[in-house]
């Protein structure tokens, strides 16, 4: 592993969210100064008021950029960020994001974590770009956990297999980047070490938990009537329905090697992840 080469502050937006406040918790405890924003922080920070950008970026030399679900400036963010004088952008996309897209019909415009990754690759300064799996914690704190205290999770997915990716590892990785050399235009997919189905790892929630719960396969129509009645917004109806296209199609199943290329040791097993969050009483409730 390399030595810590960035000084000054660094910049995390999405601070409250899964891999944030795990971000900098990390960069905290390495003696890094931290700017955590979110338009609740005392430096109030909106992606779609550009006059909350400014002040979050005075005095930052690294950025990192937890998108929004929806489309926003990307590339106007970034122009400003570097404009202030940032030399490092990493931003958080999602794995295999610009095939999601083509299957789609889309630009990099139309999904902000897409626009997040476009912009930073186009920024003209160092910049990284991770692209993680769907994280084990929606099931934990996320879309999935209402389903798992309610004790049945159903999902499009059938026996379609996926290498969750624990948001701590994402976390540790973001932190490497932002502050080590050696990272600087590389492209870093993110996964867990094991494809599972949806099955197995319900099974091993259930196993660490002590709590029933089983994994019912829906069919894609069953799964978007359900969207519908539940009243979600026809863009992100859409967007969910293709993204289990495209997990059912295997683009995500195999396991990826951009934890141990940060890292140097392995990614987080689920069934251990599992055990981990049990004991934290969360599907106790």
């Amino acid at each position: 592993m390399s030595e810590h080469t960035t000084n000054g502050t660094i910049l995390v937006t999405g601070a409250t969210g899964k891999v944030g406040r795990r971000l900098i918790e990390i960069l905290r405890d390495g003696g890094h100064d931290v700017r955590a924003v979110s338009r609740s922080t005392p430096i109030p920070f909106d992606w779609t008021d550009e006059s909350t950008w400014d002040a979050a970026l005075e005095g930052v030399a690294a950025v990192y950029i937890i998108a929004p679900d929806h489309p926003f400036p990307a590339d106007a963010f970034v122009a400003a960020a570097v404009k202030a004088g940032v030399r490092r952008v990493v931003a958080q996309s999602g794995r295999r994001i610009q095939d999601l897209a083509a299957l789609a019909g889309v630009g990099p415009e139309a999904i902000g974590m897409y626009a997040a990754q476009a912009a930073v690759e186009a920024s003209g300064v160092e910049w990284t770009v991770l692209q993680p799996n769907n994280f084990n914690e929606n099931f934990s704190e996320g879309d999935y956990y209402p389903f798992v205290l309610a004790g049945e999770v159903a999902l499009p997915l059938a026996d379609t297999t996926e290498p969750l990716i624990a948001a701590a590892d994402i976390a540790a990785v973001a932190a490497a980047v932002l502050t080590e050399d050696g990272h600087d235009g590389r492209v870093y997919e993110l996964s867990g070490p094991e494809s599972l189905s949806t099955a197995d790892a319900v099974a091993a929630i259930a196993a660490a938990s002590g709590k029933p719960v089983a994994f019912r396969a829906e069919t894609p129509e069953e799964h978007d009537a359900g969207l519908r009645a539940a009243g979600l917004p026809e863009d992100l109806v859409v967007f969910l329905n293709l993204m289990y296209e495209f997990m059912r199609g295997g683009a995500m199943s195999a396991t990826a090697d951009g934890v141990e290329r940060v890292l140097g040791r392995g990614p987080i097993r689920f069934a251990d992840w599992a055990a981990d969050t049990a004991k934290t009483g969360v599907w106790s409730a």
